[in-house]
């Protein structure tokens, strides 16, 4: 077994800062009271970050010679020339973060090894004409210096993009890089983001995002996917099912105040600097066990279909409850560009999920294991009676297809097999929700669809019927499963 050093040497992120997000830009530069346990600055008897206003020059100077660093320790800066006093200033403003790593000694030199985060700033724009090269750049200067190449953050972050967006793909085939750092299947990139909508794409990319025309160290709403993550990451010490970690937490967290220390709770002290610190948070991924919940690639799958159909919903609320013209300030500037959540969308998103686990199934080394098809056909039968229950019209559509996804994904184009293809190839798995899907069939029957759609699938349940009823298979699942008392209908 790998020691915990040489499993942290190969982390993209390989040490935290010292500080969380919310103490990394504090002027002072001293420790949080988040970080002590939430009791007043004067308790721990350390002033406030206000002291500099304290020690001024004796001619009035707006600089004061006396400032105070991170440390806490008082420097006279009368020595020095302006330019080096402007220097301290700046870094005990604004320390840079940085972790020690470790320190020797060599001969007659003392060592010391140091990691300093470093942020980055990576801008996709739109092309100003369409057709035409995309517009990207990094803050970290290497375009200018060297212009026909990409540098390593741009390529970096497109191929993660590339990774969450792509659907209907063979990943046996490889894909065409261009001079611009990311593949020709990816197209435009800005407009693959609008396609995909961005708070979609930040789900995969465990990220936050900051709403039109906030600044991007607000954070007046919880992230509630990463909330999710979180609970699962704690889980996953305690080999618990996510949805039984801590009732009294989740699902309804609430954060009243800017502690991160919570006495006597461990775990939640945990869970908000989770929260709070985004490097500690891919650190504690990174040491996740693929059998872990929030490593399962099908439970997020079914977090994304969650995802897609809640803002379906709500477009299709706020599109019969608003009038064609109405539009917030925030989305008019975006509306051209950005894919409206319609159900055209939706189904997109939703076929090129069910895509995905047909991938997985297929062209994976090994066979899954039955942890892993149970957690595909969950994910398939989910997805299938979310669709079964939105058979109803949405305002915004010319078609009939275009505003019923029930009608689109099965009543329209049933011969496909949609879920019920992906499914027999997972019979072992799907037997344990046999229920589930009779109840469904009998929704289908009801609601209409092609003849060779409710054959296939009349032929699925019988199979897997026949199936749990021979091995003794206990069928429900809880959370899933239901009754089938309909009569159906020939």
């Amino acid at each position: 077994m790998s020691s915990p050093l040489h499993r942290l040497g190969s982390l993209s992120l390989q040490e935290m800062p010292p500080m969380t997000r919310s103490t990394a830009g504090a002027a002072s530069g001293a420790a949080s009271p988040s970080y002590w346990d939430g009791q007043d600055s004067s308790a721990s008897g350390t002033d406030s970050g206000d002291d500099d206003d304290d020690y001024t020059n004796d001619d009035g100077n707006e600089y004061p010679a006396i400032v105070r660093s991170p440390s806490r320790l008082l420097y006279n800066l009368d020595q020095l020339s302006d330019m080096r006093k402007a220097v301290v200033r700046d870094v005990f403003n604004e320390p840079p973060q940085i972790a020690l790593q470790r320190c020797r000694r060599i001969g007659n030199t003392y060592a010391f090894q140091m990691t300093e985060m470093v942020t980055r700033s990576i801008r996709i724009r739109a092309p100003e004409i369409p057709g035409t090269s995309p517009r990207l750049s990094c803050s970290c200067g290497q375009d200018d210096e060297a212009p026909d190449a990409p540098c390593g953050h741009l390529l970096w972050l497109l191929d993660q993009v590339l990774k969450q967006t792509l659907y209907n793909h063979d990943s046996s085939k490889p894909l065409n890089m261009n001079k611009y750092g990311y593949a020709e299947e990816m197209g435009d990139p800005f407009q693959a983001i609008c396609d995909f909508h961005l708070d979609i794409l930040a789900d995969g990319l465990h990220c936050s995002v900051v709403k039109p025309y906030s600044y991007a160290d607000e954070h007046d709403e919880l992230n509630h996917h990463r909330i999710t993550e979180a609970r699962e990451l704690l889980a996953s010490v305690y080999s618990k099912p996510p949805e039984l970690f801590r009732p009294d937490i989740f699902p309804h967290l609430a954060i009243d105040d800017d502690r991160i220390i919570r006495r006597n709770d461990l775990d939640y002290t945990v869970l908000r600097m989770l929260l709070d610190n985004h490097d500690f948070f891919q650190y504690f991924l990174s040491l996740s066990r693929p059998t872990d919940s929030v490593r399962d690639i099908f439970r997020k799958l079914s977090q994304r279909a969650d995802h897609v159909l809640r803002e379906l919903d709500s477009f299709s609320l706020s599109s019969c409850s608003s009038s064609p013209t109405s539009s917030s300030a925030e989305t008019r500037g975006m509306a051209d560009q950005t894919t409206a959540r319609d159900v055209t969308w939706a189904a997109r998103h939703l076929l090129g999920i069910v895509g995905l686990i047909r991938s997985s199934i297929y062209t994976r080394d090994r066979p899954l294991q039955s942890y892993e098809a149970l957690s595909a056909a969950r994910t398939l039968v989910q997805i299938l009676s979310s669709v079964v229950a939105r058979n109803r019209e949405a305002c915004s559509g010319q078609s009939r297809v275009d505003r019923n996804l029930y009608l689109r994904l099965i009543g329209d184009r049933g011969e496909d097999g949609f879920v019920i293809a992906e499914l027999d190839l997972l019979p072992e798995a799907a037997s344990h929700l046999v229920d589930n899907l009779e109840a469904l069939l009998d929704q289908v029957e009801l609601q209409g669809a092609p003849t060779a759609y409710v054959a296939r699938f009349r032929v699925l349940v019988g199979r897997l019927r026949k199936s749990s009823a021979g091995t003794g298979l206990k069928r429900h699942v809880p959370g899933q499963g239901r009754g089938h008392d309909s009569k159906r209908m020939k």
